[in-house]
């Protein structure tokens, strides 16, 4: 198939676009070059032609996000796209929070489905190990030997591998009946300090995790993301702290197969 990837050069993006083109599909690379997320038209012409498209909406914290995300359900509609798979990147919360970074993605997710006709929700159960390669945490691992996340290090998280979710993504896109919705995660719960065992092990550095509040977090990103970015995102962990998702439903959870000893040891944590 021609597969349409949003963000297919980003972090997310690209990991699922290589996952397709070893599946054998042709993927046709959106950016903001391509197609601006608020252009109908623009949008309409990146999916021309296009077989499946598969969305990742980009980490916007104002309300232009929602508009993104109601241009690009106009333009699936109008498109006639046969196939579109949304990985909103986070947890979904059953409704709306006030957020429009978390609200632009709830939206995509319960109206896909009413614009396409094989249309899915595949997503994280939790957060992405790969946000722990990100450059301030890279930065924090080798400056102080500490693995810094909002997260308590000894609860049992079910980390995702973004390799994982694009499988899950390339398997529902060869399904001709695909599931409305599925949430991927590791093979088990991983608590932080077996994550820090892991990364000791793989980078033979002396390691810990370290729990950071949101706001810390934050502080964090901020050099590298920008003060609007950073905060939108320290805004996330702090209402995912103070309402943790609902659990997943029987039938939706799709296990990974990569365990985080196997994934700490094909990482690059010089970078």
């Amino acid at each position: 198939m021609i597969v349409a990837v949003h963000g297919a050069s980003g972090t997310q993006g690209s990991r699922i676009a290589r996952r397709l083109r070893a599946a054998g599909h042709r993927i046709r690379p959106l950016d903001s070059r391509s197609a601006d997320l608020t252009d109908t038209a623009a949008l309409l012409r990146a999916y021309d032609g296009a077989d499946a498209v598969v969305v990742q909406l980009p980490q916007v914290f104002d309300p232009v996000a929602v508009a993104q995300a109601e241009a690009v359900l106009t333009a699936l509609g109008k498109a006639d796209v046969p196939r579109a798979v949304f990985n909103p990147g986070m947890p979904l919360p059953p409704a709306p929070v006030g957020a429009p970074f978390v609200d632009a993605r709830v939206l995509l997710g319960d109206r896909l489905p009413e614009r396409v006709d094989r249309a899915s929700v595949v997503g994280p159960a939790g957060p992405y190990l790969e946000n722990l390669l990100q450059p301030w945490s890279v930065r924090r691992l080798r400056e102080r030997g500490e693995l810094a996340y909002p997260l308590p290090p000894q609860a049992p998280v079910p980390w995702a591998t973004l390799d994982d979710l694009g499988d899950v993504v390339a398997a529902v896109l060869a399904d001709a009946r695909p599931p409305a919705r599925l949430v991927v995660s590791g093979p088990e719960p991983v608590t932080g300090d077996r994550l820090a065992a892991a990364v000791a092990a793989a980078t033979g550095l002396p390691v810990g995790y370290t729990q950071v509040d949101p706001a810390e977090y934050g502080r964090l990103i901020e050099p590298v993301m920008g003060a609007a970015a950073a905060a939108g995102i320290a805004g996330i962990y702090a209402q995912s702290a103070a309402a943790p998702p609902p659990p997943i439903p029987d039938g939706l959870l799709r296990p990974g197969t990569t365990t985080v000893e196997e994934w700490a040891a094909r990482s690059d944590w010089t970078a």
